[in-house]
């Protein structure tokens, strides 16, 4: 006699609650994923090996990752000038704030250097910007979206991948959730944002595996640790210190 089944694999699972058989076409998407993001994997491991893991290195990585993000399809509807998703968390992986503070450093002159510091200090100063709760109730856009004249991010080039990964198909949803001050769906592509968000999860896992403490974080956070303290990034890169803790996302 053959035993019952203690724990059903997830797809015989699907089936038995939802009463019919899974979506062909979300199991092909999740087989699309699953293999770049391998891919993704293999290829900035076999990076980091051959050249370590410094700023530069990470920097190209994420330059090279960054012209692998597919175009955002024609139909989405956001355009420029449009913010909405510009006043919400945005979780990051440890090399990508890193990277984006390093061009910081070296892109912007000594004033305009002080002045973004001035506007993430001021952001972090509010409340606790690792709750999605503070962006919802405060309405606080990112430091780096340039409220003042034409609602365009300062640093659209160096943005994360997560702000890249932001998209929609009906900005109304967008300006219902803005208005409402909550989080609501908002129509998408999900294997757009799925493919463009995994960079930052390759950075993440990979970085683990090589011995770093390495997890999400809340972007404005890791950048007030970073602009409160000039060594934390060769702490984190030279002595693999567990300097970014207190931004963790969970």
């Amino acid at each position: 006699m053959t035993p019952p089944e203690k724990d059903p694999p997830a797809q015989k699972r699907e089936t038995i609650h939802q009463g019919h058989p899974p979506d062909p076409g979300k199991i092909r998407s999740k087989a699309l994923l699953a293999a770049y993001m391998a891919k993704g994997r293999e290829k900035l491991g076999t990076f980091l090996d051959a050249h370590g893991a410094s700023l530069p290195v990470l920097g190209v990585a994420m330059e090279q990752f960054t012209q692998s993000v597919f175009a955002l399809p024609e139909e989405t509807a956001c355009k420029q000038g449009c913010a909405y998703c510009c006043h919400l968390r945005v979780g990051v992986s440890i090399p990508e704030v890193l990277v984006v503070y390093r061009e910081l450093a070296a892109q912007t002159t000594q004033e305009g250097f002080a002045f973004l510091k001035e506007r993430v200090l001021g952001v972090a100063a509010k409340g606790n910007t690792l709750k999605d709760a503070f962006w919802h109730t405060t309405r606080s856009p990112c430091p780096f979206l340039d409220v003042d004249k034409n609602q365009l991010c300062l640093i659209y080039s160096l943005r994360p991948f997560a702000c890249r990964a932001y998209h929609s198909t009906d900005l109304d949803a967008c300006q219902k959730g803005y208005d409402l001050g909550q989080e609501i769906m908002i129509p998408c592509f999900p294997l757009y944002r799925a493919t463009t968000d995994m960079y930052s999860s390759i950075f993440t896992r990979v970085l683990a595996e090589k011995g770093f403490p390495s997890y999400q974080v809340g972007f404005v956070k890791a950048l007030e640790i970073l602009f409160k303290d000039k060594r934390a990034s060769g702490r984190w890169l030279d002595n693999r210190e567990d300097v970014f803790v207190s931004a963790k996302l969970v």
